[in-house]
C-alpha cells in the first residue's frame, strides 16, 4: 500500500475512533446524569422522612412530658388524700386540742407533704432531663443521616475531558513522501514540485530535457525528465496520483536512474 493509501486509511481509522470516543463519552455522561437524578430523588425522600421523623421525636418528648405531669398531679392529690386521711392534726383539732402538740403535728404533717411534693416534682424535673438527652441524641443521629445523604448530591457530577481531536494524516504529504522513495522504478514521480537542485544535462531525440536532480530533503541524486515537459511530448506517459504527475518510463525516451 502505498504513503498516501496509508494516510488516508490511517485519518479514517482515527475518525471512527473519535466518534466512538465521543459516543462513548455521551453515553456515560446520559449515565452519569440518570444516576444523578435518581440520587436527587432519594435525596428528597429521605429529607422529608428524616424530617418528619425528627418532628416525631420532639412530639414524643412533648406527650411523655404531658404523661409524667399528670402523673404527678395524681401523685400530689394522692399524697394530699393521704395526709388529710390519717392527719394527727386534724384529729387534734377535732378533738378541740389548740396547743403545742397540735400545732407541731400540723407543721411536721406540711413538712411531710413538702417532701412528697418535692420528690414527686424531682422525678418530674428527672424524666424532662432524660426526654430531652434521648431526643437530643436521636435529633443527632437524624441529622447526621440528613448531612451524609447531602453530601451524596451536593457534588453535580461533570461530563469527561472531551477526546483529543485526531491529528491527521497529510495525504499530500504522503503522496509527496511515495515520490521521494522511488529508487529505480519505472514509474517515477517527476513533478517539478516534488524536487530541488535540477540542472539540465541533455535533451533526448524527442525532445525532452534530461536533468540531474534530488527529490525535496533527500540527499540521493537521480537523472531523468520533467513531467510537465512529457505532458507536451508524449501525455500517455504521464499519470496523476494525489494531486502530482508521474512519468511512465517505459513510454518516453529518456532513463531515470540513480547518481551513484
Amino acid at each position: 500500500m502505498c504513503l498516501g493509501a496509508q494516510a488516508r486509511a490511517q485519518n479514517e481509522a482515527a475518525r471512527r475512533q473519535y466518534k466512538a470516543a465521543n459516543e462513548k463519552r455521551e453515553s456515560n455522561w446520559m449515565q452519569q446524569l440518570s444516576v444523578q437524578n435518581l440520587k436527587n430523588v432519594q435525596y428528597e425522600q429521605n429529607m422529608d422522612r428524616s424530617g418528619l421523623a425528627m418532628q416525631n421525636v420532639r412530639s414524643d418528648v412533648q406527650r411523655q412530658k404531658l404523661e409524667a405531669r399528670q402523673t404527678a398531679e395524681l401523685k400530689y392529690e394522692q399524697a394530699y388524700a393521704n395526709i388529710l386521711k390519717n392527719s394527727k392534726y386534724s384529729k387534734l383539732l377535732a378533738s378541740g386540742a389548740t396547743g403545742r402538740s397540735a400545732a407541731r403535728a400540723g407543721r411536721l404533717e406540711s413538712a411531710e407533704y413538702g417532701k412528697k411534693v418535692a420528690e414527686i416534682s424531682r422525678k418530674v424535673l428527672l424524666t424532662d432531663a432524660e426526654l430531652e438527652r434521648q431526643a437530643a441524641k436521636q435529633t443527632t443521629k437524624l441529622k447526621g443521616f440528613r448531612d451524609e445523604q447531602f453530601a451524596n448530591v451536593v457534588f453535580e457530577p461533570i461530563p469527561d475531558a472531551k477526546p483529543p481531536v485526531p491529528v491527521m494524516q497529510s495525504v499530500g504529504a504522503a503522496a509527496f513522501m511515495d515520490a521521494l522513495s522511488i529508487g529505480s522504478s519505472l514509474m517515477a514521480f517527476s513533478d517539478r514540485r516534488l524536487k530541488e537542485n535540477i540542472k539540465k544535462i541533455g535533451e533526448s531525440i524527442s525532445g525532452l530535457g534530461i536533468y540531474t536532480f534530488n527529490y525535496i530533503g533527500k540527499g540521493t541524486k537521480y537523472i531523468g525528465t520533467m513531467a510537465d515537459e512529457v505532458l507536451k511530448v508524449r501525455p500517455e506517459a504521464v499519470v496523476v496520483s494525489n494531486g502530482f504527475m508521474a512519468v511512465n518510463y517505459q513510454l518516453i525516451d529518456v532513463n531515470f536512474k540513480e547518481i551513484k
